[in-house]
């Protein structure tokens, strides 16, 4: 019974987590922003965060460059102003039932190129709430495929050291990354697989699952008691 008991509380609090962090929505996710030319000025993916809870919050975006040409740039806009691309993450306030900008421009400098561009929304008083947003510039990406790592889980979350992935397939990597994105561990993927981060400081980190050709299957959040 207590055993049973024990599962059904691990299960409520994994449950709980993904259903706090759909309080924050990024429309569209992914965003595809193709035709960006060497001669133009910029390009700029569109898009809005939406908050649906029932107070309002301060929040802090982190952008992370997956990859982009050399030469290239990219800047956020949110709800307040556009920022420099020396800018990488910034705190506004969130207010019940608002929808706000959260635009990635990228400017090309004259080259032939392209971009992936992740936007990770926090709560920053709770930071088990949040989204990402991944910007394509000038690259394919599946739609179809984005949406079937939807259901993946990483858990327990909060955990004090080791965690877990659910099944998924074309999984090759894992990257840890704190929220200055910076890289803090690396592992090879495998099912069923206990992953070890015991010896990095308490706080939140982003778990983000690459495939066979390094490309970003999907990212979550994770804090470490």
């Amino acid at each position: 019974m207590k055993k049973c008991l024990l599962l059904f509380g691990l299960f409520f609090s994994v449950q709980s987590f993904f259903a706090q962090s759909l309080t924050m929505v990024i429309n569209p996710n992914p965003v595809v922003e193709n035709g960006v030319e060497a001669s133009d000025f910029e390009g700029i993916g569109y898009a809005n965060a939406s908050h649906n809870g029932t107070e309002a919050i301060m929040v802090r975006w982190t952008r992370k460059v997956i990859s982009m040409t050399e030469g290239w740039q990219s800047a956020i806009c949110d709800k307040n102003q556009c920022f420099f691309p020396s800018v990488s993450s910034q705190p506004f306030e969130f207010l019940v039932g608002e929808s706000a900008r959260l635009d990635v421009h990228v400017y090309p400098n004259g080259i032939e190129g392209a971009a992936v561009i992740e936007v990770t929304l926090v709560n920053i008083a709770d930071t088990t709430q949040s989204v990402t947003g991944v910007y394509y510039f000038n690259q394919e990406t599946n739609g179809t495929v984005d949406a079937r790592y939807q259901a993946v889980k990483v858990y327990p979350n909060p955990t004090q050291g080791l965690f877990t992935i659910s099944d998924v397939d074309q999984v090759e990597r894992v990257d840890i990354f704190d929220l200055a994105g910076r890289t803090v561990k690396q592992f090879q993927y495998g099912s069923g697989q206990l992953y070890s981060i015991s010896d990095l400081p308490q706080g939140s980190y982003i778990v983000r699952l690459l495939g066979e050709t390094g490309q970003t299957l999907v990212t979550r959040l994770m804090n470490k008691e």
